[in-house]
């Protein structure tokens, strides 16, 4: 580690909170699978209350499926469907998955470089909340990609419901995906964090369940840790 830059006074409170970037920002999601307009307010609130800076973790499905509209897994769906028991095509999903996953890891060695730059000059980082439906921001629930690929028909998934999804499709498809686990990034960003010997709170947030309940319980998972939200 280097030395600490500069000694300075101002307002700011030094405290620091990572959200996953669909908890600031819905319209990162998969498509049709936005529970919220925008932001999720009700679970951000009492950090600005408090004063917390919010930092955005960086959306790696849009970085690595091809932007906002997921085009790059749109336009493999159909060969997907149809070549799902094909050894090429599982062979092909390795090979992306891999690729997705060394995007993973480099992404969360920034994030943990940022962190430690954070406690190096003498901010707090009083947690990181990820997505807990997410193939990657899963935290304590996830979703397998190859094992869905494969294995579509076991959810009853057609086609049709991933190309033109909406979130009443959505609602009934997502939770009877999820696995527990952590998914691709939040497991590459959650080990390096752990090998710092740190001990940062680290929470799933469920997006299916009762949005005010589910951000009453994280507030309460922040005051059983001592810190007031």
């Amino acid at each position: 580690m280097g030395k600490r830059e500069i000694k300075f006074e101002d307002n700011r409170k030094k405290e620091i909170i990572f959200l996953s970037s669909c908890i600031l920002n819905q319209n990162n999601r998969f498509p049709g699978i936005a529970v919220h307009k925008g932001a999720i307010n009700n679970l951000i609130e009492p950090f600005l209350k408090e004063g917390i800076g919010i930092e955005q973790l960086p959306c790696l499905e849009c970085m690595g499926w091809g932007g906002v509209s997921r085009k790059n897994i749109f336009r493999f769906l159909p060969s997907i469907f149809r070549h799902s028991n094909s050894k090429l095509m599982k062979l092909s999903s390795k090979i992306w998955i891999s690729k997705y996953q060394r995007l993973c890891k480099k992404e969360a060695k920034r994030i943990v470089k940022r962190i430690e730059n954070y406690i190096l000059n003498g901010y707090k980082i009083i947690g990181i909340i990820g997505m807990n439906d997410s193939p990657t921001c899963g935290v304590t629930n996830t979703i397998n990609l190859l094992n869905s690929i494969f294995h579509y028909r076991e959810f009853k998934i057609e086609l049709k419901d991933f190309q033109s999804p909406n979130i009443e499709k959505m609602k009934k498809i997502i939770p009877k995906m999820l696995i527990e686990g952590q998914g691709i990034f939040m497991k590459e960003l959650i080990s390096k964090i752990r090998k710092k010997k740190s001990d940062i709170l680290i929470i799933g947030f469920d997006p299916w369940l009762d949005i005010e309940k589910e951000a009453k319980r994280i507030k309460d998972l922040f005051f059983k840790h001592g810190m007031k939200i």
